[in-house]
């Protein structure tokens, strides 16, 4: 059996957690394990979201976007060779 703890929480707190797990189907723990993963997963996204892409890189969506929406074979045979 998993070792347990107690963590003091208000009953407030307690008591919607509580709510909350039952609603799913599962348990506290479970719960809390659901809400630090989908946690890791915002903080994840937001750190990749703060990131500026590089110039070449924009550059480049920049030239991608100008072919794909000429929608001119030449355009599009020029930008899949590089040129």
């Amino acid at each position: 059996m998993t070792e347990m703890a107690t963590i003091k929480v208000p009953r407030e707190v307690r008591d919607k957690v509580r709510d909350a797990a039952r609603a799913a189907h599962l348990t506290q723990g479970q719960l809390i394990e659901e809400l630090l993963r989908e946690r890791r997963k915002a903080e994840f996204w937001a750190a990749l979201e703060s990131e500026t892409p590089d110039r070449e890189y924009l550059d480049e969506l920049d030239e991608a976007d100008q072919a794909f929406a000429s929608d001119t074979e030449t355009a599009i045979a020029d930008y899949e060779a590089g040129r």
